[in-house]
């Protein structure tokens, strides 16, 4: 008898594969894989007791994972096997085997935060072990419940752990039910926060929170332990404390070893699209190094920090110490690194490549035309005299918002005059460092632009006030937009949901611009590929287009970085 299991997964981390290895070795059943594009196959050959075994113990083993779209099992006549498959080594949170280990008494590694396995852990020396390590955490949490703070070395780096939320860069939840308790969460967030790939979702408080904690902070980065040190320490606390904040520090003084891992800890976007798809606007813990399929050539190429390597019948991503400028456009090397991940280059796409600090661009790519640029984001101002002079000239009723707000709001037109418009902010992330500047947020553009996304992925609202984004020519007209913030403010709209609105809005714009263009010219779906796109502006313009339209991202990889170093291999292997 043969059983077919079909895993539909965009990742080929290996760790699917791995899980099940190991679950066959321990049982004594053969087992063939095969993977062809999105889908894994794995064949169990066996009597029926085999497989049932089998089943049972891979159902105990197999984590969740925000790659994992669908498993299927079926009864098939051939067995199948590519003795050929390979898939790399990746730092990762602990597997169900090693967590349930570590909290078993009568395990070899019960409270021994250093244990790992083939699926899951982290680069450190071998040979730790801790002894007694259940009195060593009852002695760490007794101190945090003391004196409400603690500092301590974590697989995924140092920090200051801490009773106290207010400054927290992240929250730590004990488990899912706290979770649920102070946070505005669905079933899409808890499925990313209880992925093994454990990212931080940003996650609003609820009417819970502030009564108990006492503090108004509308929005965290929240996370579930992402490794064996947090694992052991909440289930210390968690009959007594529910949430932890973490801070970045270099004092460990409470707990210290030594790890090799840099590894960013992945950022996830649960959309409001019906099936609430998971995607990843940064992180590479438990993606990186990452396999792609073979480019036809031995090629290298670097974006920053990220290498591809095609050779040997495959490409291998990886982050790399050194950084090196990228040697192709970075939207065009985004925008064929989606395309060829997604066997796109035959089909007619419309591409949105939006960077913080390079160019942003709206991009037409057909087997018919090749590649052209549709619309481009290049402005640029050397104060705001300069651009509150542009909006006078524009009509009459430009000339009055100038005067009603110089009037109206004296400090933010005479803060407006004052700043610093000195950036490597480009495209939309500058005209968002515009509106910033104008509404108050900051005096400069770098500030300003974060206040603007801090408010945004803040706000408790469905929609925002309409902010103009109009064309000029084949450019992206930036007055429209400012002096809309403009009116918004001086009607009095809060800065939660006028910045709300600022994103939203440009989403809505390059969604209409996609229904446009399908009209004239048939499309066969968008790709959304950069940096710029995190939060709620992801979130927007991903869940606009998904509704009616195919919409692709970056494969198992974040929004930007390494993507680009494989769509640049992808670029030399064409030249």
């Amino acid at each position: 008898m043969v059983l077919k299991f079909i895993f539909v997964t965009d990742s080929n981390n290996g760790v699917i594969e791995k899980i099940l290895l190991r679950v066959a070795k321990r049982l004594g059943v053969t087992l063939g894989l095969k993977r062809v594009i999105r889908k894994l196959y794995a064949y169990i050959e066996g009597n029926e007791e085999d497989i049932e075994n089998f089943s049972r113990e891979l159902s105990k083993e197999l984590p969740l994972s925000i790659f994992l779209k669908s498993l299927n099992a079926e009864v098939v006549e051939e067995f199948e096997n590519d003795e050929n498959i390979e898939f790399p080594q990746v730092n990762l949170p602990p597997c169900p085997k090693c967590l349930s280990e570590v909290k078993n008494p009568d395990n070899d590694n019960y409270y021994n935060p250093f244990h790992h396995c083939e699926v899951c852990g982290y680069d450190f020396n071998d040979q730790c072990k801790m002894e007694n390590g259940k009195l060593f955490f009852e002695k760490l949490a007794d101190k945090l419940k003391k004196e409400g703070k603690i500092y301590i070395q974590t697989m995924n780096g140092k920090y200051e752990v801490s009773t106290d939320l207010e400054n927290a860069e992240q929250v730590v939840a004990v488990d899912l039910a706290a979770v649920a308790t102070y946070f505005m969460s669905f079933e899409g967030d808890a499925k990313a926060l209880g992925s093994i790939e454990k990212p931080l979702v940003n996650l609003k408080t609820n009417l819970n929170f502030k009564k108990e904690y006492g503090l108004s902070t509308p929005a965290f980065l929240v996370k579930l332990p992402d490794c064996m040190v947090l694992e052991l320490l909440c289930e210390e606390i968690k009959s007594d404390i529910k949430l932890l904040g973490l801070k970045k520090t270099e004092n460990c003084d409470d707990f210290s070893f030594e790890i090799e891992n840099n590894d960013e800890i992945p950022i996830a976007v649960v959309t409001d699209t019906k099936n609430h798809d998971i995607l990843l606007s940064k992180g590479e813990r438990g993606i990186l190094p990452k396999f792609e399929k073979y480019l036809s050539k031995d090629i290298e190429a670097q974006n920053g920090f990220y290498k591809a390597e095609s050779k040997k019948n495959k490409t291998v991503l990886f982050k790399t110490g050194e950084f090196k400028e990228i040697d192709v456009k970075i939207p065009f090397a985004g925008y064929y690194g989606v395309l060829n991940q997604w066997n796109l280059e035959d089909k007619v796409t419309l591409g949105f490549a939006f960077y913080k600090e390079n160019e942003n661009k709206v991009m037409i790519n057909s087997p018919k035309f090749g590649l052209v640029e549709y619309i481009e984001f290049g402005f640029k101002f050397d104060n705001f005299e300069e651009i509150f002079a542009a909006i006078k000239v524009m009509n009459e009723t430009g000339e009055k918002l100038i005067k009603n707000f110089s009037e109206k709001q004296p400090e933010l037109f005479e803060n407006a005059i004052k700043s610093n418009l000195t950036t490597n902010k480009q495209g939309i992330a500058y005209l968002w460092g515009l509106i910033g500047i104008v509404l108050g947020f900051a005096d400069n553009i770098d500030d300003a632009y974060e206040k603007v996304l801090e408010y945004a992925n803040s706000a408790m609202a469905k929609k925002g006030p309409r902010i103009d984004y109009k064309m000029k020519d084949k450019n992206l007209d930036p007055l429209w937009a400012v002096r809309t913030a403009m009116s918004f403010k001086l009607a009095g709209v809060d800065n939660y949901l006028l910045s709300f609105g600022v994103l939203e809005s440009f989403a809505e714009f390059l969604s209409n611009t996609y229904e446009q263009l399908n009209k004239e010219t048939p499309l066969d779906g968008a790709v959304i590929v950069g940096d710029l796109f995190e939060g709620e502006f992801l979130n927007k313009i991903y869940t606009y287009i998904k509704k009616n339209y195919p919409t692709f991202t970056p494969k198992a990889l974040p929004l930007s970085g390494a993507v680009e170093a494989y769509g640049a291999a992808v670029i030399k292997s064409k030249s």
